[in-house]
C-alpha cells in the first residue's frame, strides 16, 4: 500500500510540475510579433481590445499616453478591432491593474477607438491540452483507485 502512495505521489508531482513548466513557457504573444507583450504576461487577467468608434468622444487618450500599441485585427469581430499589447509598464499597467481609472476611448491614427475587455484565465495551447486532460483524466482515476485500495485494507484491519 505504502509503494502505491509513494508512486502516485511521484507521478502526481511530475505532472503537476510539467503542466506548470508548459504553461509558464507558453507563448502568449507569439502574433505579435514581439512588438508587445500582452497583459496576461504581467499576471492580469483581461484581454484589452480597441473597438472604433463612429463619432470623436469628448476625452480621450493616445497609444503613448497609455504605454500601449495596437496588435493583430480581430476578423471575427463585427466593427473594427484590434488587440492591444503593452509597450510601456509604467504607463500601461496601473490603469490595467485599476489602480487609476480605466480610459474609455484611444486615438489611433486618425480614429477613435473604445478601450473594451474580456476576463481571460491562464491556459495552454492546443497542442498541449491533447495530453493534458488524458493523463490529469488517469491520474485521478490512479488516485481513486488508491482510495479505494486504503479504504479496503482498513476494513480488513
Amino acid at each position: 500500500m505504502k509503494a502505491v502512495l509513494v508512486l502516485m505521489a511521484i507521478l502526481t508531482v511530475a505532472y503537476v510540475g510539467v503542466v506548470v513548466y508548459a504553461n509558464n513557457n507558453s507563448s502568449h504573444n507569439a502574433d505579435s510579433g514581439g512588438y508587445g507583450k500582452e497583459p496576461i504576461d504581467y499576471g492580469i487577467l483581461r484581454a484589452y481590445f480597441a473597438e472604433k468608434l463612429e463619432t470623436e468622444p469628448q476625452e480621450w487618450n493616445t497609444t503613448g499616453e497609455l504605454g500601449i500599441i495596437f496588435g493583430d485585427k480581430m476578423e471575427s469581430a463585427e466593427t473594427e478591432t484590434y488587440l492591444i499589447l503593452i509597450v510601456d509598464e509604467e504607463k500601461a499597467l496601473p490603469w490595467m491593474n485599476g489602480t487609476i481609472p480605466e480610459p474609455y476611448a484611444v486615438k489611433y491614427g486618425d480614429s477613435f477607438y473604445r478601450i473594451v475587455f474580456l476576463w481571460v484565465g491562464f491556459g495552454l495551447p492546443e497542442r498541449v491540452n491533447q495530453w493534458q486532460i488524458p493523463i490529469g483524466g488517469a491520474l485521478g482515476a490512479g488516485w481513486v483507485f488508491t482510495g479505494a485500495l486504503f479504504v479496503k485494507g482498513r476494513k480488513k484491519e
